[in-house]
Parts: structure tokens; sequence; C-alpha cells
């Protein structure tokens, strides 16, 4: 096993244990009077911790990127002198920041990245639907505010209604004239 590989081994490893032991709460059936609420509730612990595991998976893409950075620069640097002055330190230091950028660079021009950020933005926007569903049942309707439907709701009458004034208004216009 090489270096690089250590965070992505770790990772998998993790995540088996994760879903093997804590994975499964979400399965657990409710009981009781609020059952229901207890249903709608639990629906988004599956949510939370695939969005929790497609951030670890970039976080450990991350790792693998700045490990193999360091690969390179390690490489670089064991083809110098070993001569120290500022010169020498300030070439270390371009060569450090080139090697850097462009093992980043590579990394997120790649699909593999863009397909985890995919994955990440598709969670994160399943995530935040269900925490408004979440806010808007448990916070907003039982304490008679608003919520997100009702002011669509409002805005599509307000439109319709400006719209049938403006036609009531035309035709009066049409009417007047015609006189």
């Amino acid at each position: 096993m090489s270096m690089d590989e250590s965070p992505t081994i770790f990772f998998a490893q993790w995540l088996k244990a994760w879903e093997a032991s804590f994975g499964h709460i979400g399965e657990f059936p409710a009981l009781g009077p609020s059952r229901e609420k207890t249903e709608k509730m639990m629906k988004g612990y599956p949510l939370f911790t695939d969005l929790y595991s497609v951030w670890l998976d970039s976080v450990s893409d991350f790792a693998n990127i700045s490990l193999e950075a360091m690969k390179r620069m390690n490489d670089k640097t064991a083809l110098m002198d070993g001569q120290i002055n500022p010169v020498k330190y300030k070439e270390i230091y371009n060569n450090w920041i080139e090697t850097y950028s462009d093992t980043f660079k590579e990394f997120l021009r790649s699909g593999h990245f863009s397909g985890d950020m995919g994955k990440f933005m598709s969670c994160l926007i399943e995530a935040r639907k269900y925490n408004q569903e979440m806010l808007e049942e448990n916070f907003l309707k039982p304490m008679n505010l608003p919520t997100s439907t009702d002011i669509d709701e409002i805005n599509r009458e307000l439109y319709s209604l400006k719209k049938t004034v403006k036609e009531l208004n035309r035709k009066i216009n049409e009417l007047s004239q015609g006189k």
C-alpha cells in the first residue's frame, strides 16, 4: 500500500464500518402517536449521511492530491544540490508554488473532481430541500407564519389580479374612446 492510497483505503473502511453500525438507524420503524412526524424526520437521516459521506470522499481526494504534490515536490528537491543560499531558497519556493499549483490544477480539471462536485451539490440540494420542508412543517405552520408555498401562491394570485386589472383597464379605454 502506497502513501497516496492510504486516505482512500481508510475512508472506504470507515464508510463500511459506519454503514454496518449507524447506517441502519434511519431504517427503524416509528411508533406511537408521533409516528408520522418521526418518519418524516427520519427520512433526512440518509440524506445527511450521504452528504457527509460525499464530503468525506472529497476531503480524501484532496488529501491524496496533497500527498501527490508533496511527492512531486520531493522528487524535484532531491535533484537539487545540497547547497543552501538565498538563491536556492527562492528556487525551492518557486518550485513549490509551481508544483502544487500544477498538481491541483490537474485535479480540478479532471472528470473525477467534477463528478465528485456534482454528487456533492446534488446531496447538498437534497439536504437543503429537506431542511426547508422540516422548517416549514415544524416551525412556520404551527406558528401560523407564511411558508414559501403560501408566498408563491400569493404571488401567483397577485400576478393574475394585475393581469386582470390591466385587461379591464384596456377594455374601459376602448369603450370610452368608442363613444
